[in-house]
């Protein structure tokens, strides 16, 4: 009976998906795009924006030459820079007190996915004042229209710029949570890659494979319709062809662009699919030890993939033809392998670890109570997963060795 009703709530979804009026948002993509963004903002009659950000960002004086655009253009702009790898609700809430007291009437986000999130956040709560913040959870909860919110990635990874959802840190409850409602969806969305020119490896790494965990998790959910398949696939052979050019020649300004474009597919395809099982035990394991949510994705994704595989085995093997991998024996089943066996090589030569040296023996029913929690009923995954199940694979990620992540 649970699971007729996890699949019915999910089926429905999915109908949802096909006839909601997704918004049509201001797309500038391009090498330089982001000097164009205070012409547009002044065109729009947005007068006061808050621009958000976080402090290493600004240390590193990455949103200085728009703060300069804005300037020259009439636009004063106030700074908000409290934003935390994993945003939290007080972070909104004082991403909000700096909204009203600099009287702005607009956002500009510029950074990675925290940062957008935290200002799709703010934005809620603008237009929601007597509505808390957890009280938004879920799926459209947020009544009334935000201001307008531009973003700025300067990571290629959560594609946070392109989607309807925010993943917010409840420190009070041990969880994080997400709010998903079409009024987020930013108006404006900056594709730089000068912006990301100098993103460290690990960085890169890390939010090259968050993109690829959103591409892959839209491909092999049951939510999937033929458009969001074609944004899933063409982001993943972007990353098959760039991520690791990316990593290795953090200036290279086309493997920086095609990685922004892919994370960009991914978001789209997976805000109108959902995600799944790796995502819900990622957030886990992230509130949990603070890791940064795309390595954590990296992580997890082999196992849920080797978990899941006899329920997606036709959606694997379809992944790696589409980036001309060749199976042990040329069958679905072997593609499918092969399709796995390669994430596992690539993670390798990001230099991202196989398991989480902090996961401790004890957590691991907490972890997967908060994973499954989160997961269901809304995640359409391939298949469903029992407390048992999800215990046993979060137990394989523990680091035996002596050779601790850090």
């Amino acid at each position: 009976m649970q699971v007729l009703l996890i699949r019915s709530y999910q089926l429905l979804l999915k109908g949802l998906a096909r006839v909601l009026p997704f918004p049509r948002q201001h797309r500038l993509i391009g090498a330089g795009s982001s000097q164009t963004l205070a012409a547009e903002l002044s065109r729009r009659r947005w007068r006061r924006p808050l621009l958000v950000s976080d402090r290493q960002l600004m240390q590193l004086q990455l949103p200085a030459a728009l703060i300069r655009d804005l300037e020259a253009t009439g636009l004063p702009c106030s700074v908000f820079d409290q934003v935390l790898e994993n945003p939290t609700i007080a972070c909104v809430e004082a991403g909000l007190q700096c909204y009203r007291r600099n009287g702005c009437d607009s956002l500009i986000a510029v950074g990675g996915g925290s940062v957008m999130d935290c200002a799709k956040g703010i934005a809620a709560r603008v237009g929601n004042p007597w509505l808390p913040l957890r009280w938004m959870e879920g799926l459209f909860r947020v009544l009334a229209p935000p201001p307008p919110l531009a973003c700025l990635p300067t990571t290629a990874g959560s594609g946070s710029e392109s989607t309807i959802a925010a993943v917010f840190t409840d420190p009070q409850r041990h969880g994080k949570f997400a709010i998903a409602d079409l009024k987020l969806l930013p108006r404006i969305m900056v594709i730089d890659p000068m912006l990301m020119l100098g993103l460290p490896p690990a960085i890169t790494a890390a939010s090259g494979m968050d993109a690829l965990t959103h591409a892959v998790e839209s491909y092999i959910g049951r939510n999937g319709s033929a458009w969001s398949r074609r944004k899933a696939l063409s982001a993943l052979r972007r990353i098959h062809r760039w991520l690791l050019q990316a990593h290795r020649h953090g200036r290279d300004e086309s493997a920086r662009l095609q990685m922004a474009l892919a994370a960009h597919e991914a978001g789209a395809a997976f805000t109108r699919t959902n995600v799944g099982y790796a995502h819900a035990i990622a957030h886990a394991l992230g509130s949990l030890y603070g890791l940064p949510h795309g390595l954590a994705n990296a992580i997890v994704l082999p196992e849920v993939l080797r978990w899941s595989h006899p329920c997606c085995e036709q959606q694997l093997a379809e992944m790696a033809r589409a980036i001309e991998l060749e199976g042990s024996d040329g069958s679905e089943q072997g593609l499918a392998l092969a399709f796995i066996a390669w994430i596992e090589a690539l993670k390798q030569d990001l230099g991202i670890p196989a398991t989480v040296a902090e996961l401790r023996e004890e957590h691991i029913p907490q972890i997967s109570r908060c994973a499954l929690k989160e997961a269901h009923p809304g995640y359409p995954v391939p298949r469903l997963m029992t407390q048992t199940d999800c215990e046993a694979l979060v137990s394989r990620l523990q680091d035996h060795s002596d050779n601790c992540f850090r």
